[in-house]
């Protein structure tokens, strides 16, 4: 069964070049930049202050991080192409993902606003049960749940876009007592302008940070996805809000199970 090769707008999913599949799979995480560009960025910045400031404003069923323009980042082409290579089963078709979508939050957090709080870590040796895992073989990995966060404002290295330990999803020895420490070398952050995408693997070590940035909030989507028989989080979307998504896009959040986990548009997502 084939992974779909569109998503539910019927844009050509994109696929991970090879440098960026072994950035991926060496470091346990990747950010690439320039993904959206300057009107979704605005709209979807527009929406998120919305949701902030005049939730009344919108209705009731969009108000999540998925809600309005948001609602497409759930199936963006260079997500799918990422969730097909890392993520997916094989229960899959042109008209129903082989992954699923597991929660979502909104982050916007001015300067001064601190997140310090290291978690994760060594995944290759989660007990099943535990969603944060990793696995591979020659050739093939697999990361159980992972993250997708994407930046609507510029995040500048070192001023407080989420850090990690890089390599540790893969990790034998426990996280080191020196990186208690925010300031220890083996942190490791990205740089990037609004538009700018982060993939990783809840399986590496990772934190939030203190914002630092004078003149940006951080505004970042944070997205969740897993396989088709596992949930981690404690998330749904709003009822009405799915029934009105395309067909496609519903079978992001269809029921948790493996066996004939497959559904066409004549089924019920």
């Amino acid at each position: 069964m084939a992974s779909p090769i569109t998503n539910a707008d019927q844009e050509s999913v994109v696929e991970f070049t090879e440098d960026q599949k072994y950035i991926f799979d060496t470091k346990g995480w990747i950010a690439i930049p320039g993904v959206l560009n300057e009107h979704d960025i605005s709209e979807m910045r527009d929406f998120c202050y919305q949701l902030r400031e005049k939730e009344g404003a919108i209705p009731e069923y969009h108000r999540s991080s998925i809600g309005g323009p948001l609602e497409k980042l759930t199936d963006h082409p260079l997500v799918v192409g990422f969730m097909n290579e890392f993520v997916a089963s094989g229960y899959a078709s042109e008209d129903c993902y082989g992954f699923r979508f597991e929660g979502s939050f909104l982050t916007i957090r001015s300067e001064g606003h601190d997140n310090f709080s290291p978690h994760g870590g060594r995944g290759m040796l989660n007990f099943p049960g535990n969603s944060h895992t990793y696995h591979l073989r020659y050739d093939k990995a697999h990361s159980g749940l992972t993250r997708v966060v994407w930046e609507l404002n510029p995040v500048k290295k070192g001023c407080g876009g989420t850090m990690f330990l890089s390599g540790s999803h893969k990790a034998a020895f426990p996280t080191p007592v020196s990186t208690k420490d925010r300031d220890c070398p083996l942190w490791e952050n990205y740089s990037g302008p609004a538009g700018t995408v982060l993939f990783f693997t809840e399986a590496i070590t990772h934190t939030g940070a203190r914002w630092t940035d004078e003149k940006f909030d951080r505004v970042a989507i944070f997205n969740c996805y897993n396989t088709i028989g596992n949930k981690w989080h404690r998330w749904e979307p709003h009822p009405e809000h799915l029934s009105r998504m395309p067909f496609k896009r519903q079978t992001l959040f269809r029921s948790v199970y493996c066996q004939d986990n497959i559904l066409s548009p004549t089924d019920d997502a």
